[in-house]
């Protein structure tokens, strides 16, 4: 289960509980997560279960996408993250998952090719 606690400065504006596959944040309100705000690109930024873990991958927005005051194309996401897009932040609870830590982007993965 993924919770996601969408705050403005140091006011709660919603929480999300989902299990869903993919969640979608932008400035459309057809976004699963709507921010109401001129530097939140229309479509955002998404999250998505993969194998057992959420990740969460900018598209291509203007203003990017934070996990931990770090700019971010596709990461992992831990328990506790904090995104932030826009001047709003999105504090990530997600039980369960296994532990990645939390500086590991899929770019920085090595993967080992067997010659069998």
């Amino acid at each position: 289960m993924l919770t996601i606690s969408l705050k403005f400065k140091n006011s709660e504006i919603k929480t999300v509980e989902t299990d869903k596959a993919e969640i979608t944040i932008g400035r459309n309100p057809g976004n699963d997560i709507h921010i109401d705000n001129l530097g939140v690109s229309k479509q955002h930024a998404k999250i998505i279960k993969q194998d057992g873990a959420y990740v969460i991958e900018d598209l291509n927005s203007t203003n990017g996408t934070f996990i931990n005051e770090k700019r971010v194309a596709r990461a992992v996401l831990n328990d506790n993250d904090e995104i932030h897009i826009g001047k709003h932040s999105l504090k990530i609870r997600c039980k369960g998952q296994k532990k990645e830590t939390p500086d590991q982007d899929f770019g920085d993965k090595t993967v080992v090719l067997s010659n069998k």
